[in-house]
Protein backbone atom coordinates (compact mmCIF):
# COMPACT_ATOMS: atom_id res chain seq x y z
CA UNK A 1 0.00 0.00 0.00
CA UNK A 2 0.82 3.05 -0.60
CA UNK A 3 2.16 5.51 1.96
CA UNK A 4 3.36 8.54 0.55
CA UNK A 5 1.56 11.89 2.62
CA UNK A 6 0.94 15.10 1.97
CA UNK A 7 1.45 17.61 4.62
CA UNK A 8 -1.44 20.43 4.99
CA UNK A 9 -0.19 23.51 7.10
CA UNK A 10 -3.36 26.10 8.03
CA UNK A 11 -2.61 29.19 9.17
CA UNK A 12 -4.61 31.14 10.69
CA UNK A 13 -4.87 34.58 12.48
CA UNK A 14 -5.32 32.82 15.64
CA UNK A 15 -4.40 28.78 15.37
CA UNK A 16 -1.82 26.84 13.31
CA UNK A 17 -3.02 23.17 11.62
CA UNK A 18 -1.58 20.86 10.13
CA UNK A 19 -2.00 17.24 9.27
CA UNK A 20 -0.54 14.37 7.11
CA UNK A 21 -3.09 13.51 4.33
CA UNK A 22 -2.47 9.90 2.58
CA UNK A 23 -3.23 9.46 -0.97
CA UNK A 24 -6.86 8.11 0.23
CA UNK A 25 -7.64 11.61 1.44
CA UNK A 26 -7.31 10.60 4.96
CA UNK A 27 -6.08 12.68 7.83
CA UNK A 28 -3.37 11.59 10.08
CA UNK A 29 -1.06 13.30 13.09
CA UNK A 30 -3.36 16.43 13.00
CA UNK A 31 -2.31 19.15 15.24
CA UNK A 32 -3.59 22.19 16.45
CA UNK A 33 -2.21 25.06 18.14
CA UNK A 34 -1.82 28.87 18.95
CA UNK A 35 -0.32 30.77 16.15
CA UNK A 36 2.28 32.02 18.68
CA UNK A 37 3.63 28.92 19.95
CA UNK A 38 4.56 28.91 16.19
CA UNK A 39 6.17 32.00 15.82
CA UNK A 40 8.42 32.95 18.80
CA UNK A 41 11.33 34.44 17.12
CA UNK A 42 11.96 37.31 15.17
CA UNK A 43 13.11 35.29 12.24
CA UNK A 44 9.43 33.46 11.13
CA UNK A 45 10.80 30.97 8.85
CA UNK A 46 13.36 29.65 11.15
CA UNK A 47 10.63 28.70 13.54
CA UNK A 48 8.53 27.08 10.98
CA UNK A 49 11.44 25.40 9.88
CA UNK A 50 12.09 23.84 13.50
CA UNK A 51 8.32 22.83 13.77
CA UNK A 52 8.70 21.43 10.91
CA UNK A 53 11.62 19.02 11.48
CA UNK A 54 9.83 18.29 15.08
CA UNK A 55 6.76 17.55 13.78
CA UNK A 56 8.26 14.96 10.73
CA UNK A 57 10.25 13.48 13.70
CA UNK A 58 7.30 12.87 15.99
CA UNK A 59 4.62 11.42 13.25
CA UNK A 60 7.50 9.27 12.03
CA UNK A 61 6.97 10.80 8.61
CA UNK A 62 10.36 11.48 7.66
CA UNK A 63 11.01 10.16 4.01
CA UNK A 64 7.03 9.62 3.49
CA UNK A 65 6.12 13.06 2.52
CA UNK A 66 6.09 14.06 -1.09
CA UNK A 67 4.62 17.82 -0.88
CA UNK A 68 4.26 20.14 1.91
CA UNK A 69 1.78 22.94 1.33
CA UNK A 70 0.81 25.76 3.45
CA UNK A 71 -1.93 27.79 3.19
CA UNK A 72 -1.49 31.85 4.27
CA UNK A 73 -3.79 34.55 5.13
CA UNK A 74 -2.05 37.18 3.33
CA UNK A 75 -0.91 37.91 -0.21
CA UNK A 76 1.17 36.21 -2.23
CA UNK A 77 3.78 36.23 -5.49
CA UNK A 78 2.48 35.23 -8.89
CA UNK A 79 5.18 33.14 -8.94
CA UNK A 80 3.53 31.61 -5.17
CA UNK A 81 7.40 31.19 -3.91
CA UNK A 82 7.11 34.20 -1.24
CA UNK A 83 4.45 35.73 1.05
CA UNK A 84 4.10 39.64 0.20
CA UNK A 85 1.65 40.67 3.39
CA UNK A 86 -0.89 39.75 5.69
CA UNK A 87 -2.98 42.10 7.23
CA UNK A 88 -3.67 39.94 10.36
CA UNK A 89 -0.19 38.82 10.87
CA UNK A 90 2.47 41.42 11.69
CA UNK A 91 5.66 39.32 11.00
CA UNK A 92 4.58 37.85 7.67
CA UNK A 93 6.06 40.27 5.42
CA UNK A 94 8.47 39.21 2.34
CA UNK A 95 8.88 35.95 3.23
CA UNK A 96 10.48 33.53 0.64
CA UNK A 97 9.19 30.38 2.12
CA UNK A 98 9.93 28.03 -0.68
CA UNK A 99 13.20 28.63 -1.65
CA UNK A 100 13.83 28.42 2.83
CA UNK A 101 11.78 25.31 3.27
CA UNK A 102 12.65 23.49 0.58
CA UNK A 103 16.35 23.85 1.46
CA UNK A 104 16.03 23.48 4.57
CA UNK A 105 13.68 20.02 4.69
CA UNK A 106 14.69 18.83 1.21
CA UNK A 107 11.06 18.52 0.05
CA UNK A 108 8.65 20.10 -2.37
CA UNK A 109 7.06 23.02 -0.96
CA UNK A 110 3.96 24.63 -2.40
CA UNK A 111 2.29 27.61 -1.13
CA UNK A 112 -0.90 29.68 -1.38
CA UNK A 113 -3.83 31.58 0.17
CA UNK A 114 -5.80 29.93 2.75
CA UNK A 115 -8.79 30.29 1.11
CA UNK A 116 -7.69 29.17 -2.78
CA UNK A 117 -7.10 25.63 -0.40
CA UNK A 118 -10.57 26.24 0.94
CA UNK A 119 -12.62 26.38 -1.83
CA UNK A 120 -10.98 23.47 -3.47
CA UNK A 121 -11.98 21.86 -0.48
CA UNK A 122 -15.81 22.84 -0.81
CA UNK A 123 -15.79 22.45 -4.79
CA UNK A 124 -15.26 18.20 -4.19
CA UNK A 125 -17.54 18.28 -1.03
CA UNK A 126 -20.30 19.99 -2.69
CA UNK A 127 -20.10 18.42 -5.93
CA UNK A 128 -19.76 21.35 -7.45
CA UNK A 129 -19.60 20.66 -11.60
CA UNK A 130 -16.80 22.05 -13.61
CA UNK A 131 -18.17 25.23 -14.32
CA UNK A 132 -16.61 28.55 -16.21
CA UNK A 133 -16.70 31.22 -12.86
CA UNK A 134 -17.12 29.88 -9.19
CA UNK A 135 -16.89 32.57 -6.73
CA UNK A 136 -15.57 31.72 -2.64
CA UNK A 137 -16.44 34.37 0.26
CA UNK A 138 -15.49 33.65 3.56
CA UNK A 139 -16.06 35.79 6.35
CA UNK A 140 -13.63 35.21 9.48
CA UNK A 141 -11.61 37.74 11.07
CA UNK A 142 -10.91 39.22 7.78
CA UNK A 143 -12.80 38.12 4.30
CA UNK A 144 -11.59 35.83 2.30
CA UNK A 145 -11.94 35.84 -1.61
CA UNK A 146 -11.13 33.39 -4.60
CA UNK A 147 -12.29 33.26 -7.88
CA UNK A 148 -11.90 30.67 -9.70
CA UNK A 149 -12.12 29.87 -14.06
CA UNK A 150 -12.82 26.49 -14.42
CA UNK A 151 -12.42 25.19 -10.78
CA UNK A 152 -8.79 27.15 -10.81
CA UNK A 153 -8.20 29.87 -8.67
CA UNK A 154 -7.42 32.86 -10.22
CA UNK A 155 -4.18 34.43 -9.57
CA UNK A 156 -3.90 38.02 -11.47
CA UNK A 157 -0.60 40.12 -12.63
CA UNK A 158 1.13 40.22 -9.50
CA UNK A 159 -0.37 37.35 -7.77
CA UNK A 160 -3.03 39.60 -5.44
CA UNK A 161 -6.31 38.55 -7.36
CA UNK A 162 -9.33 38.11 -4.76
CA UNK A 163 -9.26 40.61 -2.33
CA UNK A 164 -12.75 41.29 -2.12
CA UNK A 165 -12.03 42.26 1.86
CA UNK A 166 -9.82 45.32 0.66
CA UNK A 167 -12.15 47.03 -1.82
CA UNK A 168 -12.86 50.79 -0.60
CA UNK A 169 -15.70 51.56 0.94
CA UNK A 170 -16.38 55.42 0.75
CA UNK A 171 -17.01 57.93 3.45
CA UNK A 172 -15.06 55.64 5.67
CA UNK A 173 -11.47 56.10 6.90
CA UNK A 174 -10.88 53.33 9.71
CA UNK A 175 -7.40 51.75 9.23
CA UNK A 176 -7.16 47.86 7.59
CA UNK A 177 -4.23 45.96 8.85
CA UNK A 178 -3.25 45.87 4.92
CA UNK A 179 -1.89 48.89 5.16
CA UNK A 180 -5.01 51.68 3.35
CA UNK A 181 -7.95 53.14 4.75
CA UNK A 182 -11.48 52.12 4.43
CA UNK A 183 -11.54 48.51 3.61
CA UNK A 184 -14.72 46.45 2.87
CA UNK A 185 -13.80 43.80 5.98
CA UNK A 186 -13.66 46.57 8.58
CA UNK A 187 -17.18 46.38 8.26
CA UNK A 188 -17.61 42.51 6.74
CA UNK A 189 -15.20 40.85 8.96
CA UNK A 190 -15.03 39.28 12.63
CA UNK A 191 -12.80 42.15 13.11
CA UNK A 192 -16.31 43.95 13.44
CA UNK A 193 -18.12 42.11 15.64
CA UNK A 194 -14.96 42.40 18.09
CA UNK A 195 -15.52 45.61 17.86
CA UNK A 196 -18.97 45.40 19.23
CA UNK A 197 -17.82 43.63 21.96
CA UNK A 198 -15.71 46.50 23.25
CA UNK A 199 -17.67 49.39 22.43
CA UNK A 200 -21.52 48.23 22.30
CA UNK A 201 -22.23 44.91 23.93
CA UNK A 202 -19.69 44.70 26.19
CA UNK A 203 -21.35 41.83 28.74
CA UNK A 204 -22.11 39.91 25.43
CA UNK A 205 -19.74 37.35 24.39
CA UNK A 206 -19.03 37.50 20.75
CA UNK A 207 -20.76 33.50 20.11
CA UNK A 208 -23.76 35.07 21.67
CA UNK A 209 -24.51 38.28 19.72
CA UNK A 210 -26.63 37.32 16.99
CA UNK A 211 -28.68 34.84 19.41
CA UNK A 212 -28.96 37.88 21.50
CA UNK A 213 -28.64 41.08 19.28
CA UNK A 214 -29.31 39.73 15.91
CA UNK A 215 -32.15 41.73 15.17
CA UNK A 216 -30.95 44.97 15.89
CA UNK A 217 -29.16 48.17 13.68
CA UNK A 218 -25.76 46.80 14.65
CA UNK A 219 -26.03 43.41 13.53
CA UNK A 220 -28.25 44.29 10.87
CA UNK A 221 -25.51 46.50 9.66
CA UNK A 222 -23.12 44.18 9.61
CA UNK A 223 -24.87 41.67 7.42
CA UNK A 224 -26.20 43.67 4.81
CA UNK A 225 -22.32 45.03 4.85
CA UNK A 226 -21.68 41.16 3.98
CA UNK A 227 -24.63 41.28 1.29
CA UNK A 228 -22.99 44.14 -0.21
CA UNK A 229 -19.55 42.28 -1.25
CA UNK A 230 -20.66 39.68 -2.17
CA UNK A 231 -23.27 41.48 -4.84
CA UNK A 232 -20.34 43.19 -5.40
CA UNK A 233 -18.58 40.36 -7.12
CA UNK A 234 -21.20 38.88 -8.42
CA UNK A 235 -22.53 41.61 -10.57
CA UNK A 236 -19.17 41.81 -11.81
CA UNK A 237 -18.32 38.24 -12.25
CA UNK A 238 -21.32 37.21 -13.09
CA UNK A 239 -20.67 33.20 -11.47
CA UNK A 240 -22.29 30.30 -11.90
CA UNK A 241 -21.71 29.18 -7.87
CA UNK A 242 -21.24 31.31 -5.22
CA UNK A 243 -20.11 29.87 -1.71
CA UNK A 244 -20.01 31.23 1.40
CA UNK A 245 -18.49 30.22 4.31
CA UNK A 246 -15.97 31.19 7.15
CA UNK A 247 -16.97 31.37 11.06
CA UNK A 248 -19.16 34.15 11.11
CA UNK A 249 -21.87 32.75 9.05
CA UNK A 250 -21.26 29.52 11.30
CA UNK A 251 -22.27 31.66 14.59
CA UNK A 252 -24.90 30.74 16.30
CA UNK A 253 -28.21 32.00 15.05
CA UNK A 254 -26.86 33.69 11.93
CA UNK A 255 -29.13 34.96 9.99
CA UNK A 256 -28.45 33.15 6.67
CA UNK A 257 -32.02 33.80 5.35
CA UNK A 258 -31.23 37.72 6.08
CA UNK A 259 -28.17 37.54 4.10
CA UNK A 260 -29.26 35.97 1.15
CA UNK A 261 -31.67 38.08 0.80
CA UNK A 262 -30.08 41.43 0.97
CA UNK A 263 -27.76 39.92 -1.43
CA UNK A 264 -30.65 39.15 -3.90
CA UNK A 265 -31.74 42.92 -3.24
CA UNK A 266 -27.95 44.16 -4.15
CA UNK A 267 -27.53 41.76 -7.24
CA UNK A 268 -28.42 43.27 -10.45
CA UNK A 269 -32.07 42.52 -12.10
CA UNK A 270 -32.96 40.55 -13.82
CA UNK A 271 -29.59 38.61 -14.25
CA UNK A 272 -27.78 37.34 -12.86
CA UNK A 273 -29.83 37.91 -9.37
CA UNK A 274 -33.22 35.32 -10.58
CA UNK A 275 -30.14 32.80 -11.40
CA UNK A 276 -28.08 32.60 -8.26
CA UNK A 277 -26.25 29.41 -6.87
CA UNK A 278 -25.64 29.89 -3.58
CA UNK A 279 -24.35 27.43 -1.52
CA UNK A 280 -23.45 27.96 2.67
CA UNK A 281 -20.33 25.77 3.82
CA UNK A 282 -19.82 24.49 6.73
CA UNK A 283 -16.84 25.64 9.13
CA UNK A 284 -14.69 22.76 9.20
CA UNK A 285 -11.37 22.85 11.04
CA UNK A 286 -9.54 19.83 8.29
CA UNK A 287 -10.75 21.49 5.09
CA UNK A 288 -7.75 23.66 4.30
CA UNK A 289 -5.67 20.61 4.94
CA UNK A 290 -7.39 18.39 2.55
CA UNK A 291 -7.78 21.17 0.17
CA UNK A 292 -3.55 21.17 0.51
CA UNK A 293 -3.74 17.55 -1.35
CA UNK A 294 -6.16 18.58 -3.76
CA UNK A 295 -3.54 21.74 -4.66
CA UNK A 296 -0.71 19.04 -5.12
CA UNK A 297 -3.09 16.61 -7.33
CA UNK A 298 -4.15 19.69 -9.82
CA UNK A 299 -0.35 21.26 -9.90
CA UNK A 300 1.45 18.03 -10.87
Amino acid sequence: MDTSYVIGIDIGGTYFRIGAVNTQYEISFLKKCPVRDIFTTDVPLADLERYLKEYLAESALTGKVTAIVIGFPATLNRERTMVLQAPNIRFMERLPVVEWLTAALGIRVLIERDVCLTVLYDIRKYHIPMCEILIGCYFGTGVGNAVCLDHRPLIGSHGTAGELGHIPVLRDREACGCGNRGCMENLAGGKYLAKLCRDVYRDTDISDLFRLHGKEKPLLKFVDAMAVAVATEINILDPDYILIGGGVPNMKNFPRGLLEQRIREHTRKPYPEQDLHLIFTEDEQTKTILGSAYYVEMNR
